[in-house]
């Protein structure tokens, strides 16, 4: 019996350090050097819809909640794409459904609100859409309560 354990114990560490864990924030220095644009503005609109996670592709029932972010720009600090005063769409997610539940990547830490001022990492743009890096690539300075 304890020649089993001993085999099993070492492969079932070696099997959860596989799985996809919470990703830690990126320091400020990181989010600088992975974004493609960074841009400081006003949420305009905030819309969700639920669908099949395509982050999670473990076997089970797994979706993810989608923010579809629109954001008026007022800087540009890095990037071409976004420009002053234009609008962008950004692409954010949360996990919604996990089943069987167990361990996975977070998404986004925050999602910020309609009327809030935010500055955003982003990668992405032109033919693809923005995206925020993640866990914490939006960071919300005004908070419009609801």
């Amino acid at each position: 019996m304890k020649t089993i354990a001993r085999i099993v114990a070492p492969l079932l560490l070696l099997a959860s350090s596989f799985s996809l864990a919470a990703k830690i924030p990126q320091t400020d220095e990181k989010l600088v050097a992975q974004a493609s644009h960074i841009v400081r503005g006003k949420v305009l609109e905030v819309t969700t819809k639920v669908e099949k996670s395509k982050i999670e592709t473990s076997p089970g029932v797994h979706k993810d909640t989608i923010y579809t972010i629109t954001v008026e720009v007022d800087e540009v600090s890095k990037g071409d794409v976004a420009k002053k005063g234009g609008k962008i769409t950004v692409l954010a997610w949360q996990p919604h459904t996990r089943e069987p539940n167990h361990p996975s990547s977070q998404g986004h830490e925050f999602i910020p609100k309609k009327g809030d001022t935010a500055t955003f990492y982003l990668t992405g743009g032109g033919k693809e859409p923005f995206e925020p890096i993640t866990p914490n690539g939006m960071e919300i300075y005004s908070v419009v309560v609801d």
